[in-house]
């Protein structure tokens, strides 16, 4: 009996020991990791803001498959909220604070009876923006004592947000990449007065000399108080892939001829029959949207004038919306 006395004591002083040293353990955490991503700080904001695009990256869902996100009629902003089911039990989750493009503090609940804040923040640098994503908060003694039996919350729970700005980077690229195009066929284009500069080059720095050449016709136009008729437009003069080389204007519609006195010109496009196609996405595919075009249209029983200068309207441009994605240039194939 003694012994089993002794055994008891022992015990009794071991649990009150361990309970003495979990209670006296820090309770504050802050768990974060970040990364940099060459995305616009407006698409991370736009897809972290939004708890429905979160099934699309979140790192939980390759631990769980049996997860079950409910969402509620507001799922973006302050205010909003979602909630899930899985084999590790129930949470949900609400936005309390939002700053447009720079981060959020959210707050989660696990059922354990706290409430600690995850956080983002989204900081420009110089070779992108460096995404910050934690969580913050003070365990409970339950808490601090399951978390001493795995490991520590730094040691499980970084891992999950390296891994969840890994697949929202990948998830952000993919997005972004993608592209697609429709052909619409025979229509009759307008034409009318443009201002206008136009280069020869490689056609490896078409794109360089292009941006620069829009803001000089823009600026010129701003400076004059000029209004646009339409939207901007690159000219196709010459396109020689075997020598690499191109010649070209870049345009924007104005409603009447105007006398410049600068290295921004005026010209007149004709009203011409063209066959359309409309290309949505970054401009490095633009080229397969070309070659359908071209493909379809003599399919269609039409041909290309030979001396014919084709050309893009850019509906959507980067400086409309920073997502590749969301572009849209209406391709113009002059026709007989």
């Amino acid at each position: 009996m003694k012994f089993f006395k002794y055994l008891l004591f022992f015990l009794l002083i071991i649990i009150i020991g361990t309970a003495i040293y979990i209670a006296t353990l820090p309770g504050n955490y802050d768990v974060k990791s970040s990364k940099i991503m060459k995305v616009h700080a407006s698409l991370i904001f736009e897809n972290i803001n939004d708890y429905k695009n979160w099934q699309h990256w979140g790192p939980w869902y390759e631990i769980d498959s049996t997860i079950v996100a409910s969402y509620p009629e507001v799922t973006s902003g302050v205010g909003a909220s979602y909630s899930w089911t899985g084999k590790e039990g129930t949470g949900s989750m609400k936005t309390i604070s939002v700053v447009p493009n720079k981060g959020l503090i959210q707050q989660i609940d696990f059922g354990t009876g706290t409430t600690p804040e995850v956080y983002w923040d989204i900081t420009e640098t110089e070779t992108g923006n460096k995404v910050t994503w934690g969580m913050r908060g003070e365990s409970s003694f339950s808490e601090k004592a399951y978390w001493l039996t795995q490991g520590g919350i730094e040691k499980n729970m970084k891992p999950m947000y390296d891994r969840g700005l890994e697949l929202l980077e990948q998830h952000l690229l993919a997005e972004m990449d993608k592209h697609s195009f429709k052909i619409i066929g025979e229509v009759d284009y307008g034409g009318g007065f443009y201002l206008y500069q136009s280069i020869s080059c490689k056609i490896d720095d078409v794109d360089k000399h292009m941006s620069e050449m829009f803001k000089n016709v823009i600026n010129y136009m701003d400076e004059n108080a000029i209004e646009p008729s339409g939207k901007p437009f690159l000219l196709t003069h010459n396109w020689d892939s075997a020598n690499n080389t191109t010649m070209f204007s870049t345009g924007v519609p104005v409603k009447e001829r105007i006398i410049t006195t600068d290295d921004v010109l005026t010209g007149f496009l004709e009203p011409q029959k063209t066959f359309k196609t409309i290309f949505y996405g970054s401009y490095q595919y633009s080229h397969e949207a070309w070659e359908a075009a071209y493909k379809e249209l003599t399919e269609q029983g039409f041909t290309a004038l030979e001396t014919s200068e084709p050309f893009e309207v850019y509906s959507v441009r980067p400086t409309d919306n920073p997502n590749p994605a969301k572009w849209v240039t209406e391709i113009y194939i002059p026709i007989n």
